[in-house]
């Protein structure tokens, strides 16, 4: 008699998540002027067009964001609009903006991750910046998990410093902060990691920003707090290599290695960098020269986090970097249940 009241309570928990899932809804949001559709919540009392203008009206409404965008609200139509399918999960690729330009046909990095992923078989999408602006507290989870059901690979891209607030420490050297941004992307990520559903790449920010989901803390200024010996600000330099449980920096080495050595060139764009520390859900996977973390991957194979811009490269090894990420991400991604019970 247990077994038919457990399976009976375990229906009723599944039915409810499936109405509770109805009453928000994933549309593709193609205004004309983006690199790639924008994801856009749509609750089912609600038009897409309703839902982009209750999005715009909060952005407009928050002092942080609009600090963000100078004023201005992105310049972005309310047309475009159709439901995400279910049908191509397996090939998405969602990146988080968080700059203004990612609303924009001006955005390099967005055009070359775009470019990239498109030869691995990949579609493209952008998250808006605190896209859950309107939404309740329940309807943010719901689209949380929405995110780690409909995307098996997420994306933080690079951009402004991370809010110290966020691993504890006074604001001794972080520039340009936006906590409303950075407090969306940290319960994001942090959502997403739990759910196991998927990938997530991390690049400079979004390395430091995952990071700090995770429990890490950050070095607010490299030439302040280690010192010039490398310059991370803006130049190339090489990273020693460690190898690591799932490898997907390391297995890059013989090919790409200078003398057969253990080391990559990479670029290098940042000030802020991430204080690894043992026992924790990443494993050191490069260094730089002075010590300063480079590269961590997750010990659970679901995750990479770079500090340097393979996106920005524009050579070989950035790609490849690239298509390891992709090879990863299918392998760890869970199928459809229409494949799992096929018969």
């Amino acid at each position: 008699m247990n077994r038919f009241i457990v399976v009976a309570l375990f229906l009723m928990q599944l039915i409810a998540s499936v109405s509770f899932a109805e009453d928000l809804r994933l549309f593709e949001w193609s205004p004309g002027n983006t690199l790639a559709p924008l994801i856009l919540p749509v609750r089912a009392t609600e038009t897409p067009e309703q839902a982009a203008q209750r999005y715009l009206n909060g952005l407009s409404k928050n002092s942080d964001l609009m600090e963000l965008f100078q004023g201005q609200l992105p310049d972005i139509s309310l047309q475009g609009f159709k439901p995400l399918s279910d049908e191509t999960r397996e090939s998405r690729a969602l990146m988080i903006a968080n700059l203004p330009k990612d609303y924009t046909r001006n955005s390099q990095r967005v055009s070359n991750f775009k470019t990239i992923f498109q030869k691995g078989g990949q579609k493209s999408f952008i998250l808006p910046i605190n896209a859950n602006l309107g939404l309740s507290l329940n309807e943010t989870r719901d689209l949380f998990r929405m995110i780690a059901e409909h995307f098996p690979l997420l994306v933080a891209m690079g951009g402004d410093d991370v809010t110290p607030d966020l691993y504890k420490k006074e604001n001794i050297h972080s520039r340009n902060t936006i906590p409303a941004r950075d407090n969306f992307e940290v319960q994001l990520i942090k959502s997403y990691v739990a759910q196991e559903k998927g990938f997530l790449l991390g690049v400079c920010r979004g390395s430091q920003l995952s990071s700090v989901a995770l429990g890490y803390s950050l070095i607010q200024d490299v030439p302040t707090q280690v010192g010039d010996k490398v310059a991370h600000g803006n130049d190339w330099h090489d990273i020693e290599v460690v190898k690591t449980k799932n490898n997907l920096l390391g297995s890059l080495l013989t090919e790409h290695s200078p003398g057969g050595s253990a080391k990559l060139y990479v670029n290098s764009l940042h000030h802020q960098s991430v204080i690894f520390k043992e026992g924790g859900p990443l494993e050191i996977a490069a260094r730089a020269h002075d010590g300063v973390t480079e590269a961590t991957e997750f010990k659970n194979g679901r995750g990479l986090l770079l500090q340097f811009h393979p996106e920005l490269m524009n050579n070989l090894l950035g790609q490849k970097i690239l298509w390891n990420v992709l090879q990863q991400k299918n392998r760890v991604m869970p199928g459809r249940c229409a494949k799992i019970f096929s018969l």
